[in-house]
């Protein structure tokens, strides 16, 4: 079994945006953390937060929790600003409970040129770059 875990990073500014999303779907930014909403993913507008903390964990809280999306949306997190020492596996996005416990991965797309890792996701929750 390989060793996983969610990476260490410096401390980024705290972000948090509240944006109105509909059926036309939209791109919410949170500091350096992107997530796209595809047409058709939702049926009504719905007001979104996004919040990232600031903490040695890259992390971002989606509300309201629990929504679900009729197309996967597109979350990309920057981990620029981690420490990579030791880390060379590919980069994930986990779904985290908000401990920062691992519960599962999403698959990602690690792009190691932009240090950002992109993963599709259905629902709501909180979200963090691991390894």
């Amino acid at each position: 079994m390989q060793a996983t875990g969610l990476l260490q990073c410096t401390p980024l500014p705290y972000a948090s945006t509240t944006q109105v999303v509909g059926p036309t779907g939209g791109t919410i930014q949170v500091g350096p953390h992107t997530l796209v909403i595809p047409p058709g993913a939702l049926v009504q507008n719905v007001t979104i937060t996004a919040v990232a903390p600031s903490a040695t964990v890259n992390s971002v809280r989606f509300t309201p929790q629990g929504l679900h999306f009729l197309a996967p949306a597109a979350l990309t997190m920057s981990y620029s600003n981690c420490n990579l020492l030791g880390k060379l596996l590919p980069k994930r996005i986990a779904y985290t409970d908000d401990n920062l416990n691992i519960l599962s991965y999403l698959i990602s797309l690690d792009n190691l040129l932009s240090k950002k890792v992109t993963g599709k996701l259905d629902h709501f929750s909180r979200y963090a770059v691991a390894w």
